[in-house]
């Protein structure tokens, strides 16, 4: 437990610098007095600032992975659509550092070809996820909703995250609620 909780702090220091003052001008000295740990602590959680990153992706995705795994429930279509939106909504709003870090990644080149497989994977695994869910409903053909209905989740946190400061979340999702609970029927 022990070992976790500093790595865990070294995690959130990194995220915290990067997020300010970005990836290439954060160095692994200022990670590990910003996490009140030594540098070879660090590096021996992390081999470099890469794996560093790579870790703060990991845990965002073990995060929505978490979200996801809600989709499909014994109690039904509707009430699995509705609570993983409502998850989705709260982990969008706890998540919001990480996400937005995420983001920016991608205008990122340099940074983008580091991240890409794992965020690529995420994606995969959501999709698959989803389609499994809208074809639990019965929709005629589940990997077409699928990919709409991802493609909404997305835009709804690219609003929420970097686009609008006032973005209505809650209402949107009470709207994607109703544009797809009646799936399939």
């Amino acid at each position: 437990m022990k070992n976790k909780a500093g790595k865990d702090k070294i995690l959130d220091a990194a995220l915290e610098l990067f997020s300010n003052q970005g990836f290439h001008r954060t160095s692994v000295d200022q990670i590990a007095k910003a996490a009140g740990v030594s540098k070879g602590l660090t590096y021996n959680y992390f081999n470099s600032k890469e794996d560093l990153l790579l870790a703060i992706v990991e845990r965002a995705t073990a995060c929505m992975m978490d979200v996801a795994s809600h989709m499909q429930t014994s109690s039904g279509y509707q009430l699995s659509l509705h609570d993983f939106l409502v998850r989705y909504g709260r982990s969008l709003e706890t998540g919001k550092r990480y996400l937005s870090f995420q983001l920016s990644l991608f205008f990122q080149p340099d940074l983008k070809v580091i991240v890409a497989p794992l965020l690529q994977k995420r994606a995969e695994e959501l999709l698959c996820k989803t389609e499994a869910m809208f074809e639990s409903a019965g929709a005629k053909d589940p990997i077409v909703v699928a990919r709409r209905f991802v493609s909404e989740l997305d835009g709804v946190a690219l609003h929420y995250l970097a686009v609008f400061e006032d973005f209505p979340l809650e209402m949107m999702l009470v709207q994607l609620y109703e544009n797809y609970k009646d799936t399939g029927k």
